[in-house]
């Protein structure tokens, strides 16, 4: 039985909500008491870590959501699918645990900080039971915002209880990672409500291919992803790398809130390209509107905050992140726009092959750039770098699906979106010549800025905004 988009793009909105609170409570929290060095301690023992999730993930969560996407109507497909991608992530996950092992424990340039790593490690060791992928491709979003909201809370109080000193930076990563398998354990434990394990039947090796494909292009595309913090782990200080750690996290939150309706289409857009071509292109063109009324005042409206944030979040100590945030802004449209047209169409089309050149060009670009430009600007070098890369990435493959599924751009949406924004920043910058205190001045700007976008695009007529608000009348009229 088909789930309401509508339904999970609410869920989807309350999930992103709170992995935007949850970062922006913690971040305050931990920035105040672990300070610019902690924070890059853990960022560069988490990111080491991420590596080997990569590896351990195997490009199921991509690969797994589309195959349980087509077969979730059919018991005995979904079961031996649910079987077959559950043996291949134990294969993985061993190769990945075994190999951060040697890395870690083996070398003794970690030795120093062998607790931190081995905090950061259990996230690599938990993905024995990561079956996210089942839960979206079965579209279950109700149940993974319940669960998330529930597991935040508990690491939440954790982290207030046990980290209070600067030292405490290895319980911090600790819970992080527990936070993680809370997840994974919640799932396992769910999943009897929807498959169970049947051997009968499987055949692994028809997935080997497509699988191992994606996690080369995962694991490449996650080289200029991470690369950043551990050339800036290398090249540079904890400082700058808890400053770009803490930029990345701030501008993700808002990237996070920018995809909160359109990262529920990868599913269904897959099932509509096999099966209703009509209903595949207008929900990409909806989920273009929506970017283009999301991303645009996101990007811009951070910004012109960025530094008012940064003191109002992390604190004086954090101040050199502003910069570092707004040369990080191009980001949002950059991977907004490109998860909807250069993730979820390749995805959903089976168009992983042009994925590979664009990650590879994108790796190179990265790499050369983080080598020039990380030692005279630090953290900032390593933005510019993940700019370009990631431009570079989302260009070749926009070109390519551009031709192969030949889509239109709705030219009304970006004009809207574009000149609503334009307003929106001229009545911001206004507001910031008052100098008002900086939480008052934060709060007036957002609060001012946030209603005048939303009064243009009423009388603009915003597509996108009628819809909304005739859903809400009929929600309302029914309940009446």
């Amino acid at each position: 039985m088909q789930k309401s988009l509508a339904k999970n793009s609410i869920y989807n909105i309350i999930y992103t909500v709170v992995n935007i609170l949850f970062p922006f409570v913690t971040s305050i929290y931990v920035s105040r008491i672990l300070l610019p060095v902690g924070v890059g301690k853990v960022s560069s023992a988490q990111n080491i870590a991420s590596y080997f999730v990569t590896i351990a993930a195997l490009g199921l969560p991509s690969y797994g959501v589309r195959e349980f996407a087509k077969v979730r109507e059919n018991e005995h497909e979904k079961n031996k699918i649910f079987t077959e991608l559950l043996l291949l992530n134990v294969i993985s996950t061993t190769l990945a645990v075994g190999g951060f092992f040697i890395l870690v424990f083996a070398n003794a340039a970690f030795s120093g900080e062998w607790a931190l790593y081995g905090a950061c490690g259990l996230a690599v060791f938990f993905n024995y039971l990561n079956i996210d992928w089942m839960y979206k491709g079965l579209e279950e979003y109700g149940y993974i915002t319940g669960r998330s909201l529930l597991i935040k809370g508990l690491s939440l109080g954790a982290l207030f209880l046990f980290v209070k000193t600067r030292q405490d930076y290895v319980l911090y990563a600790l819970i992080s990672s527990l936070a993680t398998g809370g997840n994974y354990i919640f799932n396992v434990i769910h999943a009897k409500k929807f498959v169970r394990i049947e051997f009968s039947g499987i055949h692994l090796k028809k997935h080997i291919k497509p699988v191992l494909f994606i996690a080369c292009i995962i694991f490449l595309s996650s080289i200029y992803n991470k690369i950043d913090v551990t050339m800036l782990n290398m090249m540079a200080t904890d400082e700058s790398v808890g400053y770009y750690a803490y930029a990345l996290k701030t501008v993700n939150m808002v990237l996070t809130m920018a995809n909160a309706v359109t990262a529920a289409l990868l599913p269904r857009l897959s099932f509509y390209y096999e099966n209703d071509r009509g209903g595949f292109y207008r929900l990409l063109d909806k989920g273009f509107q929506i970017l283009c009324f999301m991303t645009l005042p996101l990007a811009v409206g951070m910004t012109l905050v960025a530094s008012q944030t940064v003191e109002f979040l992390y604190g004086e100590a954090f101040g050199p992140a502003a910069l570092t945030i707004q040369l990080m802004c191009p980001l949002i449209l950059i991977k907004g726009f490109g998860d909807l047209f250069c993730y979820q169409l390749v995805y959903s089309t089976k168009s992983e092959k042009i994925i590979l050149p664009a990650a590879a060009s994108a790796s190179v670009i990265n790499i050369i750039t983080n080598s020039a430009l990380i030692p005279p600007l630090l953290q900032n070098g390593a933005v510019i770098a993940s700019v370009f890369s990631e431009l570079a990435t989302n260009t070749i493959q926009f070109i390519y699906m551009k031709k192969k599924v030949r889509f239109s751009i709705n030219g009304k949406a970006l004009a809207e979106g574009l000149l609503s924004t334009v307003i929106m920043a001229a009545c911001v910058c206004l507001l910031m010549q008052i100098n008002l205190p900086n939480m008052v001045g934060l709060m007036v700007e957002v609060a001012c800025g946030a209603i005048v976008y939303v009064a243009v695009n009423l009388m603009m007529k915003n597509a996108f905004m009628i819809e909304i608000l005739e859903k809400v009348k009929v929600k309302l009229l029914h309940r009446a």
